[in-house]
């Protein structure tokens, strides 16, 4: 067993349910067509439908790391299990990172990364991912 992982995974498990329940409900369905740009692709609804998609391949991408990190730390050994548990650990650092780093990037304020839950969730997934699999 290594708590670690097993937190880190739970924590990613838990920022899925939330991203895709959440989003969903106060993002995805409130955008209006009427305010959406067209893209290369199609008008407002396609553009609706890329990020609609979008936000929920993410999701699943949380949610497959999150499970990868309980079974690293759980049912999994070995070498098999510090695989597992390094691949979790750099995709979450990569989640982390695109976070904080857009984040910061669009807001201008280290301040405003505390407004919204995701970065020090997925900093912290990262964080805890890393002291289990090294």
């Amino acid at each position: 067993m290594n708590g670690w992982l097993i937190a880190a995974g739970s924590i990613a498990i838990i920022g899925a349910a939330i991203h895709g329940v959440g989003g969903e409900v106060l993002v995805v369905r409130r955008l209006s067509l009427g305010v959406l740009p067209p893209t290369s692709f199609g008008g407002p609804r396609m553009t609706k439908a890329m990020i609609h998609v979008t936000w929920h391949i993410t999701t699943v991408a949380f949610l497959t790391v999150g499970i990868a990190l309980v079974l690293a730390g759980s049912v999994l050994d070995g070498d098999t299990a510090r695989g597992i548990a390094l691949v979790g650990a750099a995709a979450s650092t990569g989640f982390a990172a695109v976070a904080v780093g857009l984040g910061a990037a669009y807001m201008r304020s280290p301040r405003t990364l505390f407004r919204h839950p995701g970065p020090i969730a997925l900093t912290a997934t990262a964080a805890l991912a890393w002291l289990g699999a090294l």
